[in-house]
């Protein structure tokens, strides 16, 4: 009966996944949350950019409702929350506004995205609209309940038409990086 001298120095396979492969799931799980994440903070830094902030509620909103719907374990309600928490600290908005409304509008896409997932893409976008404004019009009223004054209507409506108008280019974008999150290896 021989024995290998060098058998003690072979990883053991049956441990489990190796090191790199953890560290890339966990990459692939926080991408989401990650992203939207810097965006944040990219549009709320002095770039230049007119209009740069108004895009941060729409972006925000379409990005937490698409993963919530095809990617939920990425985008969990503890991402949502901090996603939420990094705009009312950057938006100024009292703290836990937006991380309130963009929890319930998660509560509501993954509640719902098994039927979602078997609608097209049209009506989705019809739901997600549905929901924005439903979202923006509460943060409109949260703010002006908490701050003991109405805050003027306009800019809801314009975060409501960014909102709606951001969330089919920011859907592709999504679904391509939720395919290459998905499948990685190159298509032979």
């Amino acid at each position: 009966m021989s024995v290998d001298p060098y058998s003690h120095w072979r990883p053991d396979q049956s441990s489990g996944p190796a090191l790199a492969q953890r560290l890339d799931r966990l990459a692939r799980r926080l991408l989401p949350g990650g992203v939207t994440a810097l965006v944040i903070v990219i549009l709320a830094a002095p770039s230049g950019i007119p209009g740069a902030t108004a895009l941060l509620p729409g972006l925000v909103m379409a990005s937490v409702f698409f993963w919530s719907v095809w990617r939920p374990a990425s985008m969990s309600a503890p991402v949502v929350f901090l996603v939420g928490l990094l705009m009312d600290l950057i938006g100024f908005a009292p703290p836990g506004v937006d991380a309130f409304v963009l929890l319930l509008l998660h509560g509501i896409a993954a509640h719902t995205r098994f039927g979602l997932m078997g609608l097209s893409f049209l009506m989705v976008w019809v739901v997600f609209s549905v929901l924005a404004t439903a979202a923006c019009w509460l943060l409109w009223l949260l703010i002006s309940v908490l701050s003991l004054n109405a805050m003027p209507m306009a800019p809801t409506v314009f975060e409501v038409l960014l909102a709606v108008g951001i969330y089919p280019p920011l859907a592709a974008a999504g679904t391509w990086a939720h395919r290459r999150i998905s499948n990685p290896e190159p298509q032979s």
